[in-house]
């Protein structure tokens, strides 16, 4: 168990150091690469041709605050409103508005950003020929930068709504309502009583909404090649694509990477060092917890437009324009004579009949099922290991170090796989391969390990103790034991890392070629002027929404097959008579005795002794 724990640490290190390393020495040793390269020498040249260029430096500083900071504040606000009228008011069609809001978070990020540029067109966008009914000929800017940071705010607002719905339901409300019978207004009593109680909670997910956002790449690469130009994920970009007779400038987009790495570190370790004492503010205890419900009397109508506005913005018009632009051979607007004499289904067949497609599609599966294994299988034995471990200064840092990927922004953790595997290629030829990929996707292991921790803390030790009384070695109770009880939790994120594998495209657009690009990056390619040949807004909108119907399907068919093997593994454990058949249970191993068997013995022996 030791051996397999070191392996585990082994793994996630080499996921989660090694890139960052390289990072730092590219940083020092540019302006190419660090290694292999005769003008590579050791000098701070990076950070003062970085320093230099100080009025750019400053204008990427403001533009990426600016950009992620605002769409991160209005993001938590219409997550926190969303979440507080699903979970504490009396709104009607609370279930409806719970699944609405969830739906946008199947969309690959990719698809999205590509359906609020087709809907925000200035000529053929559905929405500015909406606004265009209103008095005034309102038209919306859809390459100003007001614009991109609130379509970034939309595309991230189901992941803090996610996070927040937990954080209130666990709310104990009788402590408002005592702040009312105080005679405490209803404004007073959220900025006195409500949000002092979940400042460490609300606090979590702003910090990692900022750090989601900072890494974000769609939303830059599609609205901002002017005015986003200066927004860190995109600068980063534009430094290792060069153009035509130039070169990629590798030094100074890591000593860039580097100074967004310390920023991130910082408000990481302010997020641990506010929540650190978040115990302080529980409001659950044994003594009649209660979730109290909000009336909303009059506000009842106005409430429900403002949800029906957003999920319209969120869901309905983006899909909508989605499938307008694939069925019309060119950008028109929407009207009854053009649905009637301009449209066409056969950019759907065309995608279906492609053999990239279905290529790039088996590669997204393939990478994403690889990655989201070797990160679970890693993270869950490792999380055992320090979970069951003496609390020591080092398990404290290795706890740490597994727990700080979600403090790496994509873009910063895509860009430092790239110079990695360009190092390494002459040794080991892994640039640009599928491997490269699955080893890049693994890099969120820290999902799986903070799973795999929480749901290990809840496994009494003493099943494991009464296994090693019977004779078994720690491993041999770890896969007899608590693997099996971890197996659901294991399962779930497993699911969930899969999914995000499949949405997954600013990790491939620096690592991936034409042979391993999976079908994200391939269908970047084919609403991307840019791309030449490649180039087909219809077929890219068609393969957009099928997409987009696969990612659904898979998802919630993994999730609808896990819960049948759960309720038939339950049945064969407690079989109802009449109704299921009874476990058939193997011919016991004539030398290995039973372990489960004699640890359910051992433990139903102590439980005896303690109640005598």
């Amino acid at each position: 168990m030791k051996i397999a724990t070191i392996i585990a640490g082994a793994v996630i290190f080499l996921l989660l150091a090694i890139p960052l390393a390289v990072q730092v020495i590219t940083a020092f040793r540019g302006p190419f690469l660090p290694f292999g390269v005769s003008t590579a020498k050791w000098s701070v040249e990076n950070f003062v041709t970085l320093w230099s260029l100080r009025d750019d430096f400053w204008a990427v500083l403001g533009s990426t605050a600016a950009f992620v900071g605002g769409s991160t504040v209005l993001s938590l606000l219409m997550a926190f409103g969303l979440a507080w009228v699903t979970v504490r008011t009396d709104a009607p069609l609370r279930r409806v508005i719970s699944v609405l809001v969830v739906v946008p978070f199947i969309i690959p990020p990719i698809v999205k950003a590509q359906a609020y540029l087709l809907m925000l067109s200035p000529e053929s966008g559905v929405l500015n020929q909406l606004l265009r009914l209103l008095p005034g000929d309102l038209v919306i800017d859809p390459y100003s930068f007001v614009t991109m940071t609130f379509i970034q705010a939309l595309t991230n607002v189901t992941f803090p709504y996610l996070m927040i719905v937990p954080i209130l339901t666990s709310m104990d409300g009788s402590l408002e309502e005592s702040a009312r019978v105080s005679g405490a207004s209803w404004a007073k009593t959220l900025r006195r009583v409500t949000l002092p109680m979940l400042w460490p909670g609300l606090l979590g997910v702003a910090v990692l909404t900022f750090i989601l956002g900072l890494g974000s790449l769609e939303v830059p690469l599609l609205f901002g090649q002017e005015s986003g130009k200066s927004i860190f994920a995109l600068k980063l970009w534009n430094l290792i694509s060069a153009g035509a007779g130039e070169l990629p400038q590798y030094g100074l987009a890591a000593a860039w990477g580097c100074v967004f790495l310390v920023i991130t570190t910082i408000a990481f370790v302010i997020y641990l060092r506010a929540t650190r004492n978040a115990e302080r503010r529980a409001s659950i205890s044994g003594k009649g917890f209660r979730p109290t419900v909000m009336k909303l009397g009059a506000w009842k109508i106005p409430v429900m437009l403002a949800i029906a506005v957003f999920v319209m913005l969120t869901a309905v018009l983006p899909l909508f324009a989605l499938f307008w632009s694939a069925i019309t051979p060119y950008p028109i607007a929407f009207s009854f004579e053009a649905l009637v004499t301009q449209t066409q289904f056969g950019s759907f067949g065309a995608v279906l009949a492609d053999p990239e497609f279905w290529a790039s599609l088996g590669r997204t599966l393939v990478i994403a099922g690889g990655s989201a294994t070797i990160a679970c299988v890693a993270a869950t034995v490792l999380a055992y290991g320090i979970a069951r471990a003496r609390r020591t200064g080092w398990t404290k840092a290795v706890d740490l170090f597994a727990s700080s990927s979600v403090a790496i922004p994509a873009v910063i953790a895509g860009f430092a796989m790239f110079l990695t595997f360009m190092v390494i290629n002459p040794v080991i030829p892994l640039a640009g391969t599928i491997v490269a990929l699955i080893i890049a996707y693994s890099y969120r292991v820290s999902i799986a390990y903070r799973a795999g921790y929480s749901a290990t803390l809840q496994i009494r030790m003493e099943l494991e103790e009464a296994a090693l009384v019977s004779g078994a070695s720690p491993l041999e109770g770890f896969r007899r034991i608590v693997a099996p009880l971890l197996m659901p939790t294991v399962f779930a994120v497993w699911i969930q890392m899969f999914v995000l594998g499949t949405n997954e495209f600013t990790l491939p657009a620096f690592l991936a070629t034409p042979e391993s690009r999976p079908l994200s990056v391939y269908m970047y390619a084919m609403i991307s002027p840019r791309s030449a040949q490649l180039y087909q807004p219809d077929q890219g909108a068609a393969m957009a929404l099928i997409f987009t119907l696969l990612v659904f399907a898979i998802g919630y068919g993994l999730q609808w097959g896990v819960s049948l093997f759960a309720i038939g593994r339950a049945k064969r454990r407690n079989p109802i008579p009449g109704v299921g058949t009874a476990e058939v249970v193997p011919p016991a191993d004539p030398v290995a005795p039973d372990t489960r068997a004699v640890a359910a013995q051992d433990l139903e022996e102590r439980r005896q002794l303690a109640r005598r």
